[in-house]
């Protein structure tokens, strides 16, 4: 790869073969990235959150999510229902169905990190860690 590549025309390509990494490992699951970003959020939150927390955690829009967690409860990994205690919260649920899956999705993103990273030292890393957390936080 040549040396004059801008920054932001690199982490583009690097994003979409990761992403094309992901699909093809999510593709057993019938799952999408932000789906698995939504389960392993779910999962963190001892599978049940309101559609709102999704919403906040995904950092879109309300129908956007809307529209996640339906395909979502399409599938049968989601269920959803009303708040009782308080009607504008939509619960979500993971269901039986993902039993077992989150382990395998876990695996398989620490997998994809570790090949990423390979290439650099311990110190790069942690450097590299930083600058795009510095660089994320500035975009505010």
């Amino acid at each position: 790869m040549s040396g004059d590549k801008d920054i932001g025309y690199l982490i583009k390509n690097i994003n979409d073969k990761l992403k094309v990494k992901a699909d093809n490992q999510l593709k057993e699951y019938d799952l999408t990235i932000t789906q698995s970003r939504v389960f392993a959020f779910l999962e963190s939150k001892n599978g049940l959150a309101t559609q709102k927390e999704i919403e906040v955690f995904l950092e879109v829009s309300h129908p956007t999510v809307v529209g996640i967690v339906s395909r979502m409860e399409k599938k049968g990994y989601l269920r959803t229902w009303i708040d009782e205690e308080d009607k504008r919260n939509k619960m979500v649920q993971l269901t039986e169905k993902t039993s077992g899956i989150g382990k395998d999705l876990e695996e398989d993103m620490k997998e994809t990190e570790k090949m990423l990273l390979s290439p650099l030292s311990s110190e790069e890393v942690k450097s590299l860690r930083e600058m795009l957390i510095k660089i994320y936080k500035h975009l505010d």
